[in-house]
């Protein structure tokens, strides 16, 4: 198990090395540790998973979100739960936004609260809004990179999908960015 956590660590920090992110002369490797180890993250199965879901966390930028993320996955969905028991939409990205606020609002309420964004203009951490009742925007995640977004699914709960998918591209509104970021 060790070995393969410094053969893990050794990945990163080669990659971290050989691609132009914020973490490579930064101590990336030590970074991600020392966020998984505050939010008691097992450190190889949070690199596993997201190089299975085709995330590249060496090109993050905000890696406490990312451990965020991680945490929320799997969590069952629940129409207004704010809970690790069951979270709906808008709250999980509410909760990913600020770590530990008990407020509410709508997937409408965080698109008002955005400054337009092209969607070839994406960056990690902006709000993706999707009209899955047919009735304008009511299903929101998080942008994480690469066409990857994470969100609260009503039939596979806290996830992380593909923008480009065929029943997320035709339900796709507009992105957002919070002001300030």
């Amino acid at each position: 198990f060790t070995y393969m956590r410094k053969a893990i660590l050794s990945l990163l920090v080669a990659m971290a090395l050989f691609t132009n992110n914020s973490y490579a002369n930064n101590g990336f490797c030590s970074a991600l540790e020392k966020i998984c180890q505050q939010k008691s993250i097992d450190l190889d199965a949070f690199s596993t998973f997201f190089q299975k879901v085709g995330v590249n966390v060496n090109k993050a930028t905000d890696l406490g979100m990312y451990a965020n993320v991680f945490k929320w996955l799997y969590t069952p969905y629940r129409y207004g739960g704010k809970t690790e028991k069951g979270i709906d939409c808008s709250n999980y990205v509410y909760k990913l936004m600020n770590d530990c606020s008990d407020t509410y609002a709508t997937s409408r309420q965080l698109a008002d609260m955005t400054e337009y964004v092209d969607r070839e203009e994406l960056r990690e951490g902006d709000l993706v809004f999707f009209n899955v009742q047919g009735w304008g925007i009511s299903h929101v995640g998080v942008y994480l990179q690469d066409g990857k977004f994470t969100h609260s699914s009503s039939s596979n709960g806290v996830t992380i999908s593909d923008l480009n998918d065929e029943y997320w591209n035709k339900r796709y509104c507009r992105a957002g960015r919070i002001t300030g970021q």
